[in-house]
């Protein structure tokens, strides 16, 4: 376990409503300036300039409280500087886990005492000026408007509408359609899709909410929804199930077809495929139209081949890839600029870089700051963050956002975090996270970078 990190800064606000002023960007422990000095102006020799997305934002899911989106800016040099909370009109809440008894029988469910309390990604999806976000504890969707003059002020729009289902966890959107789906993963399981309106927000476009069933036993986190994704054509919306590595219960990938031209835009008739041998799948990226990334709690990453005629989709024993010491791969991005994708462990603290054409590991890189471990992870232009919330179990109560500087492929290294002080009251059960698709491009010369700012 490493050290409390150093504090050198504090980042402070104008008073404004639902503005938090105590959280303070932390570079890592013990750092070593002169090498860190070294590393950041190699980035400079080799790049003219340096791409940085805008904002940052995820959900409190307070369990049975009043569930909000936080909203951090993000600054010219890729560090976190400031954040807003805006109410859901929602609750937050979290998965029920299996407990057992002196004979290994299921005793009882109760709530996650992990910092996963979904079980799942993209509980928080951004697009274009949309945000949403599901309220796990009331069983609805919200919707809002970010403003592109600044990012961190949402409008929400509508009230926030019912999921139709229990313990909504994934949310997926398509532009193409404009159509969002969410999947729920509690006793009323299934997915629904709503068209999306401007000023009105949010209506469900069908006649049987639901009637795309996932059916599996809730004994969690085995058997519950992991993620839900359009293909990259748009053409497809793809759910993933997890399956029970300990009765050896296999995955499930539905696979829906989309129809762009008819009021019901997604099938409610889907395409199973049943993954054996990847019993926890998880989070999932495409990286080709017929190549999908996936991770799996039970040994690392998948490489899952996707048939687009026949919607099936499996996985070849070859495309295996292990992560050693791995102990809850979960959470897994995209970096389009350098074919790579990255993955987080909820009880380790470090990404690990793959590349993604021949699913190679390419780098395994610690964070320093002692925590537990990352939940979801996102990529904003030439950085990575990962929402680290506390866990109270493994001796960590502090929550933050932990960003690393990505220079090229296998160059990628921690430059510190946001850390949240406990007025903030991100919680345990924190989740999800998106970052605006609209990065900016800052001339070296005319910006200093993260790791200079500091020294």
């Amino acid at each position: 376990m490493y050290s409390k990190l150093l504090n050198v800064g504090v980042f402070v606000l104008p008073l404004l409503v639902c503005t938090a002023e105590a959280a303070v960007f932390k570079t890592p422990f013990n750092t070593n300036s002169t090498t860190l000095k070294k590393i950041s102006d190699a980035a400079v020799a080799e790049k003219a300039g340096l791409e940085i997305g805008v904002a940052l934002y995820f959900q409190t899911n307070p369990l049975g409280g009043d569930n909000e989106v936080v909203a951090c800016k993000i600054n010219e040099d890729g560090s976190i500087g400031e954040h807003r909370k805006h109410r859901t009109g929602g609750k937050g809440g979290a998965a029920p886990v299996a407990t057992s008894d002196n004979d290994g029988k299921i005793a009882r469910l109760q709530l996650a005492s992990t910092n996963d309390a979904l079980f799942s990604q993209h509980s928080v999806i951004v697009n274009g000026n949309y945000l949403f976000t599901v309220n796990a504890g009331s069983n609805s969707i919200t919707m809002f408007k970010v403003d592109t003059k600044d990012y961190l002020k949402l409008t929400r729009v509508g009230k926030p509408i019912t999921s139709h289902g229990d313990l909504p966890v994934s949310l997926a959107y398509s532009p193409k359609l404009n159509t969002l789906c969410v999947a729920n993963s509690g006793k009323r399981d299934g997915v629904a899709c709503y068209d999306v309106d401007d000023e009105k927000g949010l209506s469900c476009t069908d006649t049987e909410p639901l009637k795309r069933k996932i059916g599996t036993v809730k004994d969690g986190p085995a058997g519950t929804v992991s993620d839900m994704f359009f293909t990259d054509d748009q053409k497809n919306l793809v759910v993933i199930t997890k399956g029970n590595s300990v009765t050896k219960d296999a995955s499930i990938i539905d696979v829906y077809k989309t129809y762009p031209d008819e009021k019901r835009k997604v099938c409610v008739e889907g395409v199973r495929s049943t993954i054996k041998e990847a019993p926890l799948l998880f989070g999932a990226v495409q990286v080709s139209p017929t190549m999908i990334f996936a991770t799996d709690g039970s040994f690392g990453v998948a490489r899952l081949t996707f048939d687009p005629k026949t919607r099936k989709i499996t996985l070849p024993t070859e495309e295996k890839q292990e992560i050693d010491f791995q102990s809850a791969t979960g959470w897994i991005a995209k970096n389009k600029k350098y074919d790579t994708v990255y993955v987080t462990d909820g009880k380790m603290n470090r990404v690990i870089e793959f590349n993604a054409p021949s699913g190679e590991k390419t780098q395994d890189q610690a964070f320093l700051s002692g925590q537990a471990g990352n939940l979801d992870i996102a990529i904003g232009g030439d950085f990575l963050y990962t929402l680290s919330p506390s866990n109270l179990a493994l001796g960590s109560n502090t929550s933050m956002i932990q960003v690393m500087q990505i220079t090229g492929k296998n160059k990628f290294h921690d430059v510190g975090a946001y850390v949240f002080d406990k007025a903030d009251n991100i919680t345990a059960s924190a989740h999800g996270m998106a970052i605006s698709c609209r990065t900016r491009t800052i001339k070296r010369k005319e910006t200093r970078s993260l790791l200079n700012y500091f020294f």
